[in-house]
């Protein structure tokens, strides 16, 4: 018989993962909505959102972006291949290549930028100011201690544990 984990301070933790998994899987289907209809892909999305803000190398990109600089390589050869972003060497170092959005990209950001800012006005509308308030404190916490138990995980290992382990060899 399965008991329910419970956290010291009573809250359940299958619960909370349940809850979490819903919330996973419409927060999927509201940015590959949002993205889709704006005709970039969710890995595109998060990159040209960075870039609104600043001029990135590909290196420094992904690391903001948490992603193998390969990985990113090729998300970004997309961009520039859609006229979205372009690159540019660095007059300071000619070694380095500095990536800015294009007059094109930055029109698509204030698309996606507007249709989520109405979508997510539109799902607090749905709740109290004080709930409001109490979400998105919520959010940023629990986005805070994911980043930093997966800093801590990284150092220590998996979560998980290892492939051999989760067989019990």
């Amino acid at each position: 018989m399965q008991t329910r984990s419970r956290h010291p301070k009573g809250v359940s933790v299958e619960d909370f993962r349940r809850d979490l998994r819903v919330l996973e899987r419409e927060v999927v289907r509201q940015l590959e909505g949002e993205t889709t209809c704006c005709g970039v892909t969710l890995a595109q999305c998060h990159a040209l959102l960075e870039l609104s803000s600043s001029e990135f190398s590909l290196t420094s990109l992904a690391a903001a972006l948490d992603l193998d600089t390969s990985t990113l390589s090729r998300t970004v050869e997309g961009m520039v291949k859609a006229g979205l972003v372009e690159r540019a060497v660095d007059s300071a170092d000619r070694r380095s290549v500095r990536l800015t959005l294009t007059p094109t990209g930055r029109e698509r950001i204030a698309t996606i930028n507007d249709l989520c800012n109405r979508h997510y006005e539109a799902l607090l509308g749905e709740m109290r100011e004080t709930d409001q308030r109490s979400v998105v404190q919520a959010v940023r916490l629990l986005a805070e201690s994911m980043r930093r138990l997966r800093a801590r995980q990284q150092v220590q290992g998996s979560c998980c544990g290892t492939a051999k382990e989760l067989r019990n060899e």
